[in-house]
């Protein structure tokens, strides 16, 4: 049989450092862009945006990962009775 998976940390971290770089550079996109133009100011939006993204799909396959524990643990459950 396969070894159980190896559990992992909290996401807490993480996401503090997503939401903290975001909320600096999606803060930054009016005074960048009202002063020097398109270009600073669509690179203060990929800085703010770039970080949710990740976000969002680290804990896309997070929540993969704990659906596939659960129903490990559910077949478990349902092969004892």
């Amino acid at each position: 049989m396969t070894a159980p998976p190896v559990p992992r940390g909290y996401d807490w971290p993480l996401a503090a450092v997503c939401l903290c770089l975001s909320g600096f550079g999606l803060s930054a996109v009016p005074f960048v862009g009202t002063r020097y133009g398109d270009w600073p100011e669509a690179i203060a939006l990929g800085i703010g945006l770039l970080p949710l993204v990740y976000l969002c799909i680290h804990m896309a396959l997070r929540i993969n990962e704990r659906f596939v524990a659960l129903e490990k643990r559910v077949q478990e459950l349902e092969g004892r009775k």
